[in-house]
C-alpha cells in the first residue's frame, strides 16, 4: 500500500510554517516569511517541504493539506474587506430595548450594519413560542432588505439553540426561496446561548463570508500550481478541522487556530496530553493549558476586534514575551519598588528582528541577543553581543523566566506541578538548566520550532452541542446521552470515521430561579478524518513532473515581497476594562443630583457586581441599556435620600423597582424595556382603584379577583381607561388616590437590578435614590429591608414583555409575596419586572440601605483606577471597604446537580496570605454566595449577610455565579454587611438559618471600622456618600 501523507501549514504574523506527516513521523518542514497576500507565503512553505520529500524520493500519496490562518481575524481587526449585513432578530416582544450592534464599536458598525430587523418569533428556555412566526411579515422584511442592496443576512432567534428547527431554519427556508442569492448565516450554528453573543458572532461570520470566498480561493489555485488537486481543510478555534467547503459558512472558526494549533502539535510531538504548553513566538508567547490532547476553552465571553462573542474559542494567555522583545533598563522612577530593574517586552521588532536585533548588526537589544549572550543560543554574529553588562545580561534572563513562571501559574488549574511542553522558535529565550517553578517536567520536544504546522497537519474533527435541558421532563441520563449522541452524529457528517468517534467533554450548568431543574448541557465529540485518498490525493510523483516547483528565479522574486502587517491582538475576556477618560462626579451645585457620565456608569457596572456577592445578574446589559439611553439624550439622576420631601417636586411615594427571574434566561431573552415600567404602571393603576387592606373598591367588572396560598391577586390587571381618566376619577373619588412617583430606588444593589432603577429614571426622568433594599444581592423577594421592618407588601405588581401584568392586593406575610410572584415569573418566562408597595421618604431613609449606589461608585472607581495605575486592584477594594481576602486560587469544581457548591482552591503562590496556605475554599451559592469554608476542618470563615464576592485575581472585575467555570483565577474578598442586615430581625430574613443553615452556623459579623459603637452608622454613610443635599462630598 502507497504511503500517504499529509500537509499542514501555520500562518502566524511573523512566519508561515509548513510540514509533511507520514503517520506520526515528521518527514520535511520549512519556515517562511509571511507574506501580506497570504497565499504567497503559503505556496513558498508548502513548496518547499515538498522540495524536501521530493529530494528524499519519498513515494506515496498526499491525502490533504491543512492550513491554519489569521487573515480572517486580521481582516476584522483592520476593519477591511467586510461587507455590511442585515439581522433578522426573531423575538416577538422580547428583547427590544438592545437591538443588534448595539455593543458593537463605533467605527465597525459603520462598516458592517446594514440594518436590522426585529420580527415575531422567537422561543422561551422550554421551547414554548414567545409568538408565533408571521409569514407575510417576513416577506415584507425580505423585500425590504433586497430593495435596500443587502446581500448578506444573519437570522438569530431567541432560544434558537435549544430547536433551531423550530424557527431559524423555516426562516431560513422562506429567504432562499424568495431570496435565491441571499448569503445566510443561522446563530444557532455559530453559538451558544446568550443573545447578543451569539448575534455577534453571526455577524462577524457573515460580514466575512465574501473574503473567506475569495481566500479559499485563492488557496486552491495556489495548491493547484503546485500540483496538489487533493482536498484542503482549515484549522478550527477548537484544535479540530473543518473542510474548504464548510469554511465558506463558517469562517469564525478559524479565528484561534495558530495557539490551538500549537498546543495540539505539542501534545502530537511529546506524546504528552496533559501539559502546560508555552508557545514563544517573534512577538508573543501564547501559554494555555492542554487537556486530553486538546487546548482548554475559554469559559468566558471573549472580545473578537472589541465585538463580544460566545463561540468556543481556546483559553489562552498571550504575554509579550517573544525573539523579538526589546530589552531596556529600568530607573527608578520607570519601575515599582517590587519590579526588576530589566524590562522585556511587550514592544517588540516583530519581523524587523534580523534587521534590527544586535547579533543581525543591528542597534536594538532583544530577548534574542540575551540569549545569545547568555550562552542559550548561537544565531547570528555573537561578537556583537560580547561586550553586554553581564549584570543586565543576567538579570534579563532572570526577568524572562519570571514571565514564564508567572504565565504558568495563570493558566494552572491547581498548585500541583505540571508537565511544560516549550515550542515555537523563540524557545531559546528559557535557560534548559534552569528549574522552571510550577513545571514537574520540562520538554522542548523535536521540531518545536514547526510545532504550530505539526498542529494544523493532524486529522480530526469534531460536532458539538449546545442545549437548555428540562430534567422534569427527561432524565438526567437520557439528557446526556441524548447530546452525545448528537455530537457523535454531527462529527461523522463532519467527516470523522465512525469507529474513532470519542466524547471529549461534557458539561452542565443549572440555571438559578428556574423550576424542574432545568440545565444547560454541552458536549463535544472528536473522531480521526476519513482519508479520501482514492481518487482523491495527489500522487508525489506527479509533483514536479508538471514544472509546478519552484525555480530560482521565482523564489528570488518571492524573496522580496513586503514584509506582513502586525499580527492583530489576541481575543480577550469580554469583561475586560474599559479605556474612557476617567472623570469626577458631577453634582449640581443647586439641586445635589449627580448627573451620570459614561465614566460613572462603567464604575457603577463594576462595583455592582462586585457588591452583587455572585447574585443580580450581569450588570452588563443594564450598562448597554443605560449607555443607550444617554445617547438618545437621556439624562441619569441620582440624589441623596435627605433630598426626599424638601422641595415640591420631591414630595411623594417612592418606588422600588427590579426585575426577577433566572439571569441565565435574562442574557438570551434580553429585555423589553417595557417590563418594570409596566409593573409600576400597574401598582399607580391599583392606587387609582382604590386599594386598600386586599380590597379593589373600583375594579371594573371584567376583573376576577382571587385568593389562595395566602394571597389575594389579580391574574392580568389592565384597566381600559387612561391616565388622564384615572387622574379625573381620583379626583371625584375620595377612595382613588393616584399618587405622583417623585423618584425610583434599586431593591438590590447588586449585578443588573442595580442597573433597572437607572433604566427606568431615564425613561421616566426620574431621579434614581442613592438607596436600595438589601445592600447586595439576595435570592428572594422577602429579603428586601423595608419588609423585614415592617412597610406594607401591598400593592405590587409583576409584568412581562408581552404586557402581562399580574397584582397583588393582599399578602399573609412577604414570604407569601415571594412565592407567589415567583411562580408568576416562571409562567411569565422566566423573566418579569417587579415592583413593590410604594415607599414615603421617611421609609427609605429608616428602613432602606443609604447610599448604596455611592457605595457600587466608589468600588468600581477603585478597581479602574487601581488597574490603570498598575497596582493591585484586590488590595486596593480592601482597603477602600475594609474587607478581608479569603483566597486566590482556580475555581477548581462545580457540582452540576447542586447549586450549593463552589470550590476554590489556593495556588502555591499564595502561600502566607491569608492565613491559609494551600487550603481549599468551598463556597455555598443560591445564585448570590452565601458561606465560605476550608475544607481542611470544615470551619466556616464568612457567611451571610456578610458579603462573600468572587472577582477576577488580576483585573478585580466581579465574576457573577453563572460565570464561573472551571479554571478561572480568582480571588475571594468578604466585605462588611450594612448594619440594617445584620439585626436579630434581620437575621432572621437574612441570615444563615435563613437558607436552611444548621444552628452552629453562626453569624459573626466581619465589620471591624475604626470608630467607636456610637456612631459607627455616620461614619459609615460618611465613607460612601458621593451626593448630598446640596453638597459635593466626593473623597478620593
Amino acid at each position: 500500500m502507497a504511503a500517504l501523507f499529509s500537509i499542514g501549514v501555520d500562518v502566524g504574523g511573523t512566519n508561515t510554517d509548513a510540514v509533511v506527516l507520514q503517520g506520526d513521523r515528521v518527514v520535511s518542514w520549512s519556515k517562511q516569511v509571511t507574506t501580506p497576500d497570504v497565499t504567497t507565503g503559503v505556496a513558498r512553505a508548502v513548496r518547499a517541504v515538498l522540495a524536501q520529500v521530493k529530494d528524499r524520493n519519498l513515494q506515496g500519496t498526499i491525502t490533504r493539506v491543512n492550513i491554519g490562518t489569521t487573515h480572517f481575524v486580521n481582516a476584522l481587526v483592520q476593519r477591511r474587506d467586510l461587507v455590511p449585513v442585515s439581522v433578522v432578530r426573531l423575538c416577538g416582544t422580547a428583547s427590544r430595548a438592545l437591538p443588534p450592534f448595539c455593543d458593537f464599536p463605533q467605527d465597525l458598525k459603520k462598516v458592517v450594519c446594514g440594518s436590522y430587523h426585529l420580527v415575531n418569533g422567537g422561543l422561551q428556555f422550554d421551547g414554548q413560542e414567545i409568538s408565533s412566526l408571521e409569514e407575510e411579515e417576513l416577506r415584507t422584511c425580505i423585500r425590504t432588505i433586497w430593495e435596500e442592496g443587502g446581500r448578506n443576512v444573519v437570522i438569530v432567534g431567541i432560544f434558537s439553540p435549544i430547536a433551531p428547527q423550530a424557527q431559524e431554519e423555516k426562516v431560513a427556508d422562506l429567504f432562499r426561496a424568495e431570496f435565491p442569492e441571499v448569503s445566510l448565516t443561522l446563530s444557532h450554528r455559530v453559538g451558544q446561548i446568550g443573545l447578543l453573543e451569539r448575534e455577534n458572532a453571526a455577524v462577524l461570520n457573515e460580514c466575512l463570508k465574501p473574503l473567506c470566498h475569495r481566500t479559499v480561493e485563492a488557496f486552491r489555485q495556489a495548491l493547484n500550481a503546485l500540483g496538489l488537486t487533493c482536498p484542503f481543510y482549515l484549522t478550527q478555534n477548537d484544535g479540530t478541522l473543518i473542510s474548504a467547503e464548510q469554511t465558506l459558512e463558517f469562517p469564525v472558526r478559524t479565528f484561534a487556530s495558530g495557539p490551538t494549533n500549537s498546543m495540539r502539535g505539542a501534545a502530537f510531538l511529546s506524546d504528552v496530553e496533559d501539559a502546560v504548553v508555552i508557545d514563544i513566538g517573534g512577538t508573543t508567547s501564547d501559554v494555555g493549558c492542554l487537556m486530553g490532547g486538546f487546548p482548554r476553552h475559554a469559559s468566558t465571553r471573549v472580545k473578537v476586534a472589541g465585538v463580544s462573542t460566545n463561540f468556543r474559542m481556546p483559553d489562552v494567555l498571550s504575554i509579550g514575551l517573544g525573539g523579538g522583545s526589546i530589552v531596556r533598563q529600568m530607573d527608578g522612577a520607570d519601575r515599582n519598588e517590587t519590579e526588576s530593574t530589566v524590562q522585556v517586552g511587550p514592544t517588540s521588532t516583530g519581523y524587523g528582528l534580523v534587521r534590527e536585533g544586535l547579533v543581525f548588526g543591528g542597534a536594538t537589544l532583544t530577548a534574542t541577543d540575551v540569549a545569545v549572550a547568555a550562552g542559550l543560543a548561537d544565531l547570528g554574529d555573537p561578537g556583537h553581543v560580547t561586550s553586554l553588562d553581564r549584570v543586565l545580561v543576567r538579570q534579563a534572563v532572570d526577568r524572562i523566566h519570571q514571565m514564564v513562571e508567572e504565565a504558568i501559574d495563570q493558566v494552572k488549574l491547581s498548585g500541583e506541578d505540571q508537565p511544560i511542553l516549550l515550542v515555537g522558535g523563540g524557545t531559546i529565550l528559557v535557560d534548559g538548566k534552569r528549574n522552571i517553578s510550577g513545571a514537574s517536567s520540562v520538554q522542548k520536544p523535536q521540531h518545536y520550532q514547526v510545532a504550530n504546522a505539526v498542529g494544523a497537519a493532524l486529522g480530526q474533527v469534531s460536532g458539538t452541542v449546545d442545549r437548555v435541558v428540562n430534567l422534569a421532563q427527561t432524565t438526567r441520563d437520557q439528557a446526556i446521552s441524548r447530546a452525545k449522541a448528537d455530537a457523535a452524529r454531527q462529527a461523522v457528517a463532519a467527516g470523522a470515521v465512525d469507529s474513532s468517534v470519542e466524547i471529549t467533554e461534557v458539561s452542565e450548568v443549572p440555571l438559578a430561579y428556574v423550576p424542574s431543574n432545568v440545565t444547560k448541557v454541552t458536549v463535544k465529540a472528536v473522531g480521526t478524518l476519513k482519508d479520501r485518498h482514492t481518487g482523491a490525493g495527489t500522487d508525489l510523483a506527479d509533483i514536479g513532473s508538471t514544472g509546478t516547483m519552484a525555480t530560482e528565479q521565482q523564489m528570488a522574486e518571492e524573496d522580496a515581497v513586503a514584509p506582513p502587517p502586525p499580527a492583530p491582538p489576541p481575543a480577550s475576556p469580554a469583561g475586560h476594562l474599559p479605556t474612557l477618560q476617567e472623570t469626577e462626579p458631577q453634582i449640581h451645585p443647586e439641586t445635589g443630583e449627580w448627573v451620570l457620565s459614561r465614566w460613572d456608569v462603567e464604575c457603577l457596572a463594576v462595583g455592582v457586581g462586585i457588591l452583587g456577592c455572585g447574585g443580580g445578574g450581569s450588570p452588563t446589559l443594564g450598562r448597554l441599556q443605560i449607555l443607550r439611553a444617554m445617547d438618545e439624550g437621556r439624562k441619569i439622576r441620582i440624589i441623596a435620600p435627605e433630598r426626599l420631601g424638601t422641595t415640591p417636586a420631591l414630595t411623594g411615594p417612592v418606588a422600588a423597582v427590579a426585575q426577577m427571574g433566572a439571569p441565565t434566561i435574562w442574557i438570551e431573552k434580553l429585555f423589553s424595556g417595557t417590563e418594570t415600567q409596566d409593573a409600576l404602571q400597574c401598582v399607580k393603576d391599583l392606587y387609582a382603584a382604590g386599594c386598600s387592606n386586599g380590597q379593589l373598591p373600583n375594579i371594573e367588572d371584567s376583573f376576577e379577583v382571587k385568593q389562595g396560598d395566602g394571597v389575594t391577586y389579580l391574574d392580568d390587571y389592565r384597566p381600559a381607561q387612561t391616565d388622564s381618566d384615572r387622574q379625573t376619577d381620583a379626583q371625584t373619588d375620595a377612595d382613588g388616590d393616584v399618587p405622583e412617583i417623585v423618584a425610583v430606588l434599586s431593591m438590590e444593589i447588586g449585578g443588573q437590578n442595580s442597573m433597572e432603577p437607572l433604566v427606568v429614571g431615564a425613561a421616566l426622568d426620574l431621579p434614581v435614590v442613592d438607596a436600595d433594599g438589601m445592600g447586595r444581592a439576595f435570592p428572594e423577594l422577602q429579603m428586601f429591608t423595608p419588609l423585614i421592618y415592617g412597610c406594607e407588601t401591598c400593592p405590587a405588581a409583576v409584568a412581562d414583555d408581552k404586557g402581562q401584568r399580574a397584582a397583588l392586593l393582599q399578602a399573609d406575610s412577604p414570604k407569601h409575596l415571594e412565592n407567589h410572584f415567583r411562580a408568576v415569573c416562571v409562567e411569565m418566562g422566566c423573566m418579569a419586572g417587579v415592583v413593590f408597595n410604594l415607599l414615603t421618604a421617611s421609609e427609605v431613609r429608616s428602613t432602606c440601605i443609604l447610599y448604596s449606589q455611592s457605595r457600587a461608585w466608589r468600588l468600581g472607581h477603585t478597581v479602574l483606577r487601581a488597574y490603570k495605575n498598575g497596582i493591585s486592584p484586590i488590595q486596593a477594594v480592601l482597603q477602600q471597604e475594609n474587607g478581608r481576602l479569603l483566597a486566590t486560587g482556580k475555581v477548581s469544581f462545580g457540582c452540576p446537580e447542586d447549586h450549593h457548591q463552589r470550590v476554590c482552591p489556593r495556588g502555591s503562590e499564595d502561600r502566607g496570605v491569608g492565613g491559609f496556605p494551600g487550603e481549599t475554599l468551598k463556597i455555598d451559592f443560591q445564585n448570590e454566595n452565601l458561606v465560605a469554608r476550608f475544607l481542611s476542618d470544615n470551619k466556616v470563615v464568612a457567611c451571610v449577610p456578610d458579603l462573600i464576592t468572587i472577582v477576577d485575581a488580576d483585573s478585580g472585575t466581579p465574576i457573577a455565579t453563572e460565570e464561573q467555570r472551571y479554571g478561572l483565577r480568582v480571588a475571594v474578598l468578604v466585605l462588611p454587611a450594612p448594619l440594617l442586615l445584620c439585626t436579630p430581625e434581620a437575621l432572621q430574613v437574612v441570615g444563615p438559618q435563613a437558607f436552611g443553615y444548621p444552628e452552629d452556623v453562626i453569624y459573626s459579623p466581619y465589620f471591624n471600622l475604626r470608630c467607636s459603637a456610637n456612631n459607627k452608622d455616620e461614619i459609615l454613610l460618611d465613607q460612601f456618600r458621593v451626593c448630598s443635599a446640596g453638597v459635593i462630598s466626593v473623597e478620593y
